[in-house]
């Protein structure tokens, strides 16, 4: 694999930019599998850190299809459309509904513990990644949008104190991710997490754990509505 080694070990940018040229090569084809991890880490002279945060933005432009345990696979040559955005949420809507579904359980049982168990750090943790949330939505940086949703929802699991909880998020997290770099791509979508969050963080910070439940279960039910409008975002947008 012709990659030109990256001097500048933390810009992850440049990373992109060489698995981009990577990809468009004419000898790499869609549906092929990218190199490892250890194999990327190795043609561009970085880290593991900086690999994954440049796969993950690919897979949020489109260039790139995570399939837990699997690996990464090239999705397409070039940046993904509206058309190609609705054929992704048609195409998956399956898949999506089903780790929703399992969400929709999960979710407002762990924010409801999370409550009862948090620190004080815990608290600050979460709003700062709220304020990061709302910076993201300002720039309408998407990508950045789908690490402060996952980091959010992941710190509640974490102060739930629920292994069996925890487990089960890290399970579905990987394929989140291609969830995640494509529904925010739709303003809608992008729209309807502030208020959502705003409401979930208030209820922690207040230590009301009922209210809080019931927040999670309003986010998760909003979330199974935004899958469906998703189908036609091309058509609506």
């Amino acid at each position: 694999m012709a990659i030109r080694e990256i001097k500048r070990l933390t810009i992850v940018q440049q990373v992109v930019d060489g698995l981009k040229e990577y990809i468009m090569n004419g000898d790499v084809q869609v549906g092929d599998k990218l190199p490892t991890e250890r194999e990327l880490c190795q043609e561009f002279g970085v880290g593991r850190g900086t690999v994954r945060e440049a796969v993950r933005t690919l897979q949020a432009l489109g260039f790139v299809e995570m399939v837990p345990g699997k690996g990464s696979f090239v999705a397409s040559k070039e940046e993904a459309s509206e058309k190609e955005i609705t054929r992704w949420f048609a195409e998956n809507e399956v898949e999506v509904m089903d780790v929703i579904q399992v969400r929709s359980v999960i979710e407002p049982l762990a924010v409801k513990l999370a409550v009862n168990h948090a620190a004080d750090q815990d608290k600050e943790a979460l709003k700062e990644i709220h304020q990061q949330t709302l910076a993201a939505v300002a720039a309408g940086d998407f990508i950045k949008l789908g690490k402060c949703d996952e980091a959010f929802h992941a710190l509640i699991m974490e102060c739930s104190k629920n292994k069996m909880l925890i487990s089960i998020n890290r399970q579905i997290t990987d394929y989140l991710k291609n969830f995640r770099g494509r529904t925010f791509r739709i303003p809608n979508n992008v729209q309807n997490i502030v208020p959502a969050h705003t409401n979930i963080l208030k209820a922690f910070l207040d230590g009301d754990a009922e209210r809080a439940e019931a927040c999670m279960e309003k986010h998760m039910e909003q979330i199974m509505i935004d899958l469906e409008s998703s189908k036609d975002y091309e058509n609506i947008s």
